[in-house]
């Protein structure tokens, strides 16, 4: 059946199940994120969780920005295996099995 300007009714209810598709794929996204984060802030503590920002897991890697070179340093240096262990504890085996810290903006 074709519509207004020619166009195919099934082409245009594609379309709209694609946009839909996408839409719930961002809201899924949207509250895996927030799930991160809260399980970052549980794992981490107030005060560290007050200098970083987790930003997502890719392929087993969790990425992690800190407010300052200072936090860096610190996070990476004296505190990255006791974070990578307390993040193990949040997730099922296997699904974090590194960090990885940048300092960012937020």
């Amino acid at each position: 059946m074709r519509g207004q300007f020619g166009r195919n009714k099934t082409a245009e209810k594609k379309l709209g199940d694609m946009l839909q598709d996408t839409v719930t794929s961002v809201k899924r996204a949207r509250s895996r994120n927030k799930s991160l984060r809260e399980k970052w802030r549980k794992a981490v503590g107030e005060d560290i969780s007050s200098h970083t920002e987790v930003k997502m897991v890719k392929s087993g890697v969790l990425y992690v920005e800190v407010d300052s070179a200072t936090w860096l340093h610190h996070v990476s240096t004296f505190k990255k295996e006791e974070l990578l262990a307390s993040m193990q504890n949040e997730f099922k085996r296997g699904h974090i099995s590194e960090i990885k810290f940048r300092i960012g903006v937020f």
